[in-house]
């Protein structure tokens, strides 16, 4: 696993820039990028301000075995939901973008991402089961499509997200990669 790069959430967008074809189609595209890249750094600052006032976020495959929308909505919820993402370590993923479709309004991400869970994360998500291999920490894999749509400022509207095709493993502490966070570490 020491070959997981979050770097790719943002940066596998840059094969796709050349869809978007108006100054307001180019901006949608680096607000996406921006968010993305304040995501995987953990960083809010970056994160929220490419949001409009009340986000609603519809996520559906989040956690295991729910069909059901699990996703944040309004403003105080997001900020919440991203605030756990960076107390608990889940904000460490890496997500390679194989399709972007681009509109005026609306932009539209496939691809496949692998999240770093640390055993509590995982259990909470619903995807630690009694016949999985126990461990201190899980890769999970899955393939995912964001629906992303912006308002009149170019600000996301949120997230409508659907995750699926989970595929969850055991890994090892001595396999995290080097730049994993010390904090989430339980060998210190």
């Amino acid at each position: 696993m020491k070959d997981l790069r979050p770097e790719l959430t943002y940066t596998s967008f840059e094969q796709h820039m050349h869809k978007a074809k108006t100054p307001r189609q180019r901006a949608n595209l680096e607000t996406v990028v921006h968010h993305s890249k304040g995501e995987v750094s953990a960083d809010l600052d970056m994160v929220l301000p490419t949001l409009s006032e009340d986000p609603q976020y519809h996520e559906y495959g989040v956690f295991a075995d729910t069909l059901e929308d699990t996703g944040p909505k309004g403003m105080a919820a997001v900020k919440a939901n991203y605030s756990e993402m960076v107390a608990n370590g889940s904000y460490v993923i890496e997500s390679k973008k194989t399709r972007v479709v681009v509109a005026d309004d609306e932009i539209v991400t496939e691809g496949t991402f692998r999240q770093i869970l640390t055993a509590a994360v995982a259990e909470k998500m619903g995807f630690v089961k009694p016949d999985t291999p126990q461990s201190d920490f899980y890769v999970l894999a899955a393939r995912t499509i964001v629906f992303w749509d912006f308002d009149e400022e170019g600000k996301a509207k949120g997230e409508d997200r659907a995750v699926f095709c989970h595929q969850l493993q055991p890994l090892a502490e001595e396999d995290l990669p080097d730049n994993y966070p010390a904090q989430f570490r339980t060998k210190k």
